[in-house]
């Protein structure tokens, strides 16, 4: 018993060394973590990716030459106006007028030495960053769909050009430096004046319309088309593809779905939805940022994978639309969808709705030169029906009337008339004038 004492102290002493020993190694623990890789998303593009400027760009400009109008729809002018556009020095930008008269605007245009530049769509300023040197470093938040370009004082080196805003009624003042102000004018002006002459279709209380005076040939298309696969589509759109699962809605319709978002395929419209609810947002964005995520958006997977142009905003539904362009005119259809339409929601895309077909190799032994009445003819129709008022019709365009025949897995596109009214496209057929088949339909 004499030992138990010295025992006790001595397990004592051992137990605590223990739990200072076990503290220690607690404290001072590091777990040995394996190392993860950090490894890049692997990049899917679908097409080529492209500039901001290839898809804004004008559809038609107009000239004043001696209180006469000249005129052009031609894919290359487009090309060359925008190219004329790079590096011009915007001195000043200062807003006219917010009450602007569609007289107004008519006046505008019929004054001498000047060319008035057409979009579809209206278009931020900051779009136009990457081609204008603007001085003003914070552009406004606002938009135009008209150019009006006075080179009257070209000899000093100096443009004066007016941005017209249909939507707003607004008009917008600048000054361009030009380098070389010749030049502008022999490649841009001059070349005007062999151009088709064009009449314009005044009309109360509305802007004018301006059409060509002369018949209009253009080619009748047949391609052999190709479908994207839907997993590209799937790997482009959703987190984690692999927990994707694909039910068959009906004989058209397939549904891609993760739990969070979906992605119908409809093979008779060769159409595609992409839809994420929760990013439904009723939260209105700035025109400019509205424009750039969805570029941004569509051009990160090479989206654009034809002449895709941008034509129009909401700006109450956050949509912007992309219509689909063959040799410069737009290509409508009530039997597939042409045009690339986004919705943005809350820091993301809601809604993603494309075509997933591409006109891939054209049957050149089926082409044909068809003729088509002049815009001035078509008016002079227009004008005797009761259907169509004049006043209802925002623009008249000939345009590509697309068809397919999908036994054959081909899509035919006809050079037609078209007038447009609020965004939608109506087909000029000879049924709507009554029976006319010069080179309509």
């Amino acid at each position: 018993m004499k030992y138990l004492e010295p025992v006790k102290s001595v397990v004592l002493f051992l137990l605590v060394m223990l739990s200072v020993v076990l503290t220690f190694m607690i404290w001072t623990y590091t777990p040995d973590y394996k190392y993860i890789e950090k490894t890049e998303g692997k990049e899917i593009l679908i097409g080529t990716q492209k500039q901001m400027a290839d898809v804004i760009r004008p559809y038609k400009a107009i000239y004043r030459f001696d209180e006469e109008f000249t005129g052009t729809v031609s894919n290359g002018a487009m090309v060359d106006i925008m190219k004329a556009f790079e590096g011009w020095n915007i001195l000043d930008l200062v807003r006219v007028n917010n009450n602007l008269s569609t007289n107004s605007v008519n006046e505008m245009i019929r004054d001498n030495n000047r060319m008035t530049v057409f979009f579809t769509g209206e278009i931020p300023f900051s779009a136009f960053s990457s081609i204008f040197q603007f001085a003003d470093k914070e552009l406004p938040e606002t938009t135009f769909n008209r150019m009006i370009i006075d080179w009257s004082n070209y000899s000093n080196k100096e443009l004066q050009v007016f941005f017209i805003s249909s939507n707003n009624e607004s008009l917008m003042r600048s000054h361009v430096s030009l380098q070389n102000a010749n030049q502008f004018v022999r490649e841009v002006i001059e070349p005007a004046k062999t151009y088709s002459t064009f009449k314009e279709i005044e009309r109360d209380g509305f802007t004018s319309l301006y059409t060509a005076n002369d018949k209009i040939e253009s080619a009748k298309y047949t391609y052999i088309i190709e479908d994207m696969p839907p997993d590209w589509f799937k790997n482009i759109l959703f987190t984690n593809p692999n927990i994707v699962q694909r039910t068959v809605e009906s004989e058209n319709l397939e549904k891609f779905s993760d739990g969070m978002s979906w992605m119908t395929m409809d093979s008779k419209l060769k159409s595609l939805n992409y839809v994420y609810p929760a990013a439904e947002s009723s939260v209105r964005i700035e025109p400019s940022k509205l424009l750039n995520d969805s570029f941004e958006f569509i051009n990160e997977h090479g989206g654009f994978t034809a002449d895709y142009r941008y034509v129009s905003t909401s700006t109450t539904k956050n949509q912007l639309d992309y219509q689909l362009y063959l040799q410069g005119l737009p290509v409508y259809s009530d039997q597939a969808i042409s045009r690339i339409t986004t919705v943005w929601g809350n820091s993301r895309i809601f809604r993603y709705k494309r075509p997933y077909f591409s006109l891939n190799i054209p049957i050149e032994s089926e082409k044909e030169i068809k003729e088509l009445l002049s815009g001035s003819e078509i008016v002079e129709k227009i004008q005797k029906l009761n259907n169509i008022a004049l006043s209802d019709i925002d623009e008249i365009v000939v345009g590509y009337y697309l068809t397919q025949d999908q036994s054959r897995r081909i899509m035919t596109l006809e050079p037609c008339w078209f007038v447009i009214h609020n965004g939608i496209s109506t087909r000029v057929t000879p049924e709507l004038l009554g029976g006319v088949k010069n080179g309509l339909e």
